[in-house]
């Protein structure tokens, strides 16, 4: 590739935008930046949300030791590998381990880099006009279809894939206008960053030719050629993501016809744009409509929106293509969310607009400037004001992301589904509020009768209340509901274990595990039972293979001490005690190693244990302590 550049009088008839004077005007980005800051203030002071959270870091074990680093990193999430985006966490949690503050201001941060990054690049694709820039780079910061990729903390990947892509734009415009090898080397590097960071960069290649027709490349064999790199990065990726997704069981929704899919994309693509110009009723997740049901009218009229973006589309070609840019950026960037293959529950989500309105603000901003007759201060009062009013909109939804509830309680006012009413009932059975819990899983439960999750749940709640009968029934049904679903297999066990029925309690345990060897709460369970039937040395096997998902649980350590007493087996009772000590040193534990000295013999080192434990509080038994001569 030669590295001749380009005219400038070339580049600049390419953008189809006319040429300006340059003016100073170094106070848009931080203008941009400061604004966009204000904004989001409400995210840095929220917690985790049960929305995915857990899985990415609550309750994911990968991220509390550094030596699970490496199977961190190509350990996927929810069907998706992203390491960069998983060792981004992993900073996070290094910094603030549990507490949300420094992965809320990481995500801040990123998005910041990007509004920056929006601005640079729009600067090169619209022959510096900073009218155009600021437009689309304040609306990109501040829309409040962009809170769910920045508020939200599972969607790091969102703000840090999107830091790369819009960084391969950047990298393949210079490319493109001036023949660089080093900017389409850097290009492809910025691709596999993205990647890295989320599979949804595999739309990289086809966003490139959005480029190259508001430069007016010629479709010429050279132009498809140097992009078959980046189609061979982009289909390695997406055929990862694809047996992942399918092994996950992201994938589904084979009810819906060929015709209904189609409704569904230009539904998707007129929500979409409807939602950037009046971003009311957000929520974090918009269900699908009932199988059963007619669909409403609007997927109906959304194909005759469809159609009028073409027209626009087309004229814009024979004129400046800025339009026709705009909304091809837009439709290309959409063109793996639409639901034309169903992924996930959710018909359209907010964090998919993150790098697709890029190309509706780029036209925003080109309209205003035509509106403007280039006036800047005509065009920046009227862009300030729009932030004004969307900056506002962004805080208080920024606000509705500060926790579960506050989360929950927001969607099932704005978007009641099973997944909300379900979601919020969880969140109420760990507040113990179990009236309010069991009323909004029935909601769920009556808005999707298939929902085995949902009786799992409520059966959950049973099980808290002890009341068996009603526990064992939703179990029943959710399996009923889902054959293989081991969660509920376990629980049922773990109720026939407390109600005595041990043979059924070990028959549902050993199913769940079956099915599901790596699910962790089968093995304690199955454990218990096991010692609850004096069968210790089985026991102590599960126990061990718990303490491989659960390393640092030194209760387990000190259960299995008490396994092995009740085998007479004292001095390895005495060494795994030692060892939950060593790693916690709580007072049942010495109490537990008093008794294993006491049966070794050694009265003065069970005495002193013995005493350690009163100290710290614990009552020991009476008989006990005389036998040691403790008062």
């Amino acid at each position: 590739m030669a590295k001749k550049k380009k005219s400038q009088k070339h580049i600049h008839a390419a953008t189809g935008i006319k040429q300006k004077s340059p003016k100073n005007e170094n106070w848009l980005i931080p203008a941009i930046l400061i604004i966009t800051f204000l904004a989001f203030i409400p995210a840095l002071g929220a917690g985790f949300v049960s929305l995915d959270d857990n899985e990415y870091v609550t309750n994911n074990p990968l991220l509390r030791q550094i030596s699970n680093l490496k199977l961190l990193l190509i350990t996927p999430v929810q069907g998706n590998q992203h390491p960069l985006t998983m060792f981004s966490l992993f900073i996070n949690y290094l910094i603030s381990g549990e507490q949300a503050w420094s992965y809320h201001l990481f995500n801040l941060v990123f998005h910041l880099i990007n509004c920056w990054l929006v601005f640079k690049l729009v600067m090169l694709l619209s022959n510096r006009n900073t009218i155009i820039a600021f437009t689309t780079a304040i609306l990109f910061g501040i829309h409040p279809m962009h809170v769910e990729s920045v508020a939200w903390i599972s969607e790091r990947k969102d703000v840090l894939y999107g830091l790369f892509f819009i960084g391969g734009l950047i990298s393949y415009t210079k490319y493109a206008d001036t023949n660089s090898r080093n900017q389409y080397l850097l290009t492809i590097l910025f691709l596999l960053l993205s990647l890295l960071s989320k599979p949804a960069a595999v739309i990289f290649p086809l966003t490139l030719f959005c480029i190259d027709l508001l430069r007016k490349r010629k479709m010429t064999m050279k132009l498809f050629l140097e992009k078959i790199p980046f189609f061979l990065l982009a289909l390695i990726a997406g055929i990862i993501t694809m047996l992942g997704q399918k092994a996950a069981g992201a994938t589904g929704h084979e009810s819906f016809g060929f015709v209904t899919k189609l409704l569904f994309g230009s539904y998707g693509i007129m929500m979409y744009f409807i939602k950037m110009i009046a971003p009311f009723n957000l929520a974090p997740f918009y269900p699908f409509p009932a199988i059963n049901e007619t669909l409403p009218a609007a997927y109906y009229l959304s194909p005759l929106f469809f159609f009028a973006l073409v027209a626009v589309f087309f004229y814009s070609l024979k004129k400046n293509r800025i339009l026709a840019f705009g909304i091809l950026f837009y439709f290309v960037n959409l063109l793996l969310v639409l639901q034309l293959l169903p992924v996930g529950s959710a018909i359209i989500a907010e964090r998919y607009t993150y790098i697709p309105y890029i190309g509706l603000f780029y036209a925003a901003g080109w309209l205003l400037d035509k509106y403007a007759k280039g006036n800047h201060t005509r065009a920046y009062s009227i862009g300030f004001i729009v932030a004004f009013v969307f900056s506002i909109f962004t805080w208080i939804q920024a606000s509705v992301w500060h926790d579960s509830a506050t989360l929950w309680e927001h969607t099932i006012k704005t978007q009641p589904s099973n997944k909300a009413y379900a979601n919020r009932a969880t969140q109420l059975r760990g507040e113990k509020n179990y009236g309010l819990a069991i009323e909004y899983f029935n909601k769920a439960i009556q808005l999707n009768m298939i929902d085995y999750e949902s009786y799992n749940n409520r059966g959950n709640i049973y099980f808290d209340l002890k009341k068996p009968d009603l526990a064992l029934s939703d179990y029943r049904k959710a399996i009923s509901l889902k054959p293989d679903y081991y969660n509920a297999m376990d629980n049922m066990g773990a109720q026939f274990a407390i109600l005595g029925q041990y043979d059924s309690a070990l028959k549902y345990e050993n199913q769940a595990l079956l099915i599901n060897p790596d699910h962790k709460p089968a093995y304690s369970n199955r454990a218990l039972i096991y010692m609850r039937l004096n069968r210790n040395e089985e026991a102590i096997k599960d126990w061990e293979k718990f303490l491989q998902f659960e390393p640092g649980a030194a209760d387990v350590y000190n259960t299995i001490g008490s396994c092995y007493q009740a085998m007479g087996k004292y001095q390895e009772s005495l060494a795994v005690i030692t060892k939950a000590i060593e790693m916690g040193p709580l007072p049942e534990f010495y109490l537990n190693r008093s008794y294993a000295y006491n049966a070794l013999k050694n009265p003065e080192a069970a005495k002193r244990d013995a005493l350690a434990a009163k100290q710290a509080g614990l009552k020991i038994p009476d008989d006990y302590a005389r036998s040691l001569g403790i008062q």
